[in-house]
Order: structure tokens, then C-alpha cells, then sequence
């Protein structure tokens, strides 16, 4: 697999890789899609908007710069947005390669992160430098405007250029729950979901808070999932 190097999701060029039964390979148009599929057959997909889960900041007690990335939470409901499980790197951003960031400030319970408007306190340091929890203060309503307005997508080295939201939702994006995007919905789009609709495929969606794939330390990418509702 060649790594992406521009936020492209939706290229008219799209492949897609196809393995038969006695595992040949092919690749073939992403629009193909729904020729591999049979009448009664049932897709399945995850309809999660992908939250900006990365927050550049600073750490009060000392005045480090930070970037936080959220990466784990309790529930899927729109007014439980408070309590994170976050991972915590010191200064720089996604140009940097994960594996090369450096550890933020020691951090402990009380410390308090200014993200932009926002407002979050280390509630609970979690067996590495890195991990934390963290409360927001507000209510529901300005944590998710603070989310807006300053939280950017999760990104990594391999694409130079910031990412927007759409580059990062599906097609069939719905709440956003997501803290990176479950990719395989971009295969999608309305014309196919339509092809397979006058063919008899079914098709359905489940939401699921796809978690972060990587946070440059070994030890800490051995404990992924984090709580994915």
C-alpha cells in the first residue's frame, strides 16, 4: 500500500482492490463496487463524522507549547462531551513524523490545558507521559463550539497539507464521533448507495467512534483501542 500524500478521499480515479475466492488480486475502479454485490446481500457501514480531535495549546502551569488529540470517551451522546482520554505531545504538529514528537511538560492531576477557547483539566495521568484524562469546562453547547472553532482533524506527517473536515468525512457522515476517519466509508457516494437500492442490496449503518491509529510511542500504540463506543 502507498501511503496518501495529499487529502484527496474522493479522487475520480479511486481503486478499488479486489481478492476473489481463490485469492487473486485485481484493481479496479472504485465505482465497481457494487458489481461484486448480489441481490439480498447486506452492506454494513459506519456513518461517524470524524471530530477535529487535535488541539494546539498550551500547558498553564509552565506556558509549553502542546497539542492535544483526543483519543478515547465514554458514550456517543451529543451532551457527554466533557471527559476525554487524550494523548498529549509537546511542541510542534502533524509535519513532524508522530515517532519524533516530543513529550509534553510532566503533567499531573489539576494541571490545566488552554486549547484556544477552551479550557480542559488533567483529571487523571494513565501509566505513560503521554496519556492522560482530561475534563473540559463549559457546558455541552460551548465545548462544541470551542471544538469548531479551534480543533483541527487528526493528521499525520505523510500529507504536507492541513486537512479540512471534509476531507476527512464520508460521504455518509453523520454525528461526528469519530477520532480519525473510518476510511472505508469513502468508497461510498450517493450514486452507488443508489445502484444498490435498484439492485436489492441492503444496506445499513452502524456508528462506531473509530479511534486513533498511531501515537509515535511503541509502548502506548500496544494499548490501542482506547474506548471506542
Amino acid at each position: 500500500m502507498i501511503a496518501a500524500s495529499e487529502p484527496r478521499q474522493r479522487p475520480l480515479d479511486a481503486r478499488l482492490l479486489v481478492l476473489d475466492r481463490k485469492g487473486k488480486i485485481v484493481h479496479l475502479p472504485r465505482a465497481d463496487l457494487v458489481d461484486f454485490l448480489e441481490t439480498s446481500d447486506l452492506v454494513i457501514a459506519n456513518d461517524a463524522a470524524t471530530l477535529p480531535a487535535s488541539f494546539a495549546g498550551f500547558h498553564e502551569p509552565t506556558g509549553a507549547r502542546i497539542e492535544v488529540r483526543l483519543a478515547g470517551r465514554r458514550s456517543l451522546a451529543n451532551d457527554d462531551v466533557a471527559r476525554f482520554t487524550a494523548v498529549v505531545f509537546g511542541a510542534g504538529d502533524f509535519h513532524t513524523r508522530t515517532e519524533d514528537r516530543p513529550l509534553p511538560p510532566r503533567l499531573i492531576i489539576g494541571d490545566r490545558l488552554v486549547l484556544g477557547p477552551l479550557v480542559a483539566t488533567v483529571k487523571a495521568t494513565l501509566d505513560h507521559p503521554r496519556l492522560v484524562a482530561l475534563v473540559f469546562a463549559g457546558s455541552p453547547d460551548a465545548i462544541w463550539e470551542g471544538f469548531a472553532r479551534h480543533g483541527r482533524p487528526v493528521q499525520y506527517a505523510h500529507v504536507p497539507t492541513p486537512l479540512a473536515l471534509w476531507d476527512v468525512w464520508t460521504p455518509i457522515a453523520a454525528g461526528p464521533v469519530a477520532f480519525e476517519p473510518p476510511s472505508a466509508g469513502f468508497v461510498l457516494d450517493w450514486r452507488n448507495l443508489a445502484a444498490m437500492r435498484a439492485r436489492g442490496i441492503e444496506f445499513a449503518t452502524i456508528t462506531h467512534a473509530a479511534g486513533l491509529s498511531s501515537t509515535g510511542d511503541a509502548e502506548l500504540d500496544a494499548r490501542l483501542p482506547f474506548d471506542e463506543p
